[in-house]
């Protein structure tokens, strides 16, 4: 994955995983078109064998907040959560009745534990297994990394519970690092305020580093070409991209 001129970037998401920089959570903002998603991308493909990823794109989260819980174990494997299947089982073994049979199947337990209650009952059942589901993510021997991606796309319930509950929980988990990007981003609380570094993408205007990125890429085309692109596109990685792309393959 190359992108043009995020190296700052890039550079403290190496240091967070390499423990040399105390911050555990980083949040990116940037305007559409600016290069969020490819640059959580960059990210996950500079990590270290060593290190267990999970990306998650906020606006697939149709099912709310079990689709967090059901996205991360599947990534790490259902051996790693002892504690959340246990607190899941118990749920079912107490006499929940499934009425619709989409719900079925190992991915969908957490919604069906979750749905049709009073808000108070799944308030306290949410808590049990927020709790289930980070006492097992500390017991993980690696490095953990969770990257979400689209967090304006993310719905109320979600949002809040990331940018509340989720990341209160991260500050008592040593091994996890968090990227959370988004056109909008989750407001510090006072809870995990000194565990967060923020970015704020801007447009990338300097010819010389699209320039090279040209280069790294393999795309045949004179700086004047790239210069021009840079101008008329006003530094917006996603088009100037595209079009770097359709003049070298015009001029093939």
């Amino acid at each position: 994955m190359i992108i043009a001129n995020r190296t700052e970037e890039l550079r403290l998401f190496n240091q967070m995983v390499q423990g040399s920089f105390a911050k555990r959570v980083l949040l990116i903002e940037a305007k559409s078109g600016l290069g969020k998603t490819q640059l959580l991308a960059l990210f996950m493909h500079s990590l270290p064998r060593n290190i267990l990823s999970v990306p998650v794109d906020l606006k697939t989260a149709q099912r709310g907040i079990p689709y967090i819980f059901s996205c991360v174990r599947k990534r790490l494997k259902n051996k790693h959560f002892p504690y959340l299947n246990a607190a899941v089982g118990r749920y079912l073994k107490s006499g929940i009745e499934v009425s619709d049979t989409t719900m079925t199947g190992n991915d969908n337990q957490l919604s069906v534990v979750l749905s049709n209650v009073d808000e108070s009952t799944r308030n306290f059942r949410l808590i049990e297994l927020r709790e289930a589901f980070f006492q097992d993510l500390r017991k993980i021997p690696e490095t953990l990394v969770f990257l979400f991606d689209s967090y304006e796309k993310a719905a109320t319930e979600l949002a809040n519970w990331l940018g509340g509950e989720f990341l209160t929980e991260v500050v008592d988990t040593d091994n996890l690092i968090v990227v959370i990007a988004g056109q909008h981003i989750p407001q510090p609380t006072i809870e995990w305020m000194d565990l967060h570094h923020y970015f704020r993408l801007e447009a990338i205007s300097e010819p010389k580093a699209w320039y090279d990125y040209t280069q790294k890429a393999g795309l045949h085309l004179t700086p004047d070409q790239v210069k021009t692109t840079m101008r008329i596109f006003e530094g917006q990685p996603a088009s100037i991209v595209q079009w770097l792309e359709t003049l070298a393959k015009e001029g093939q």
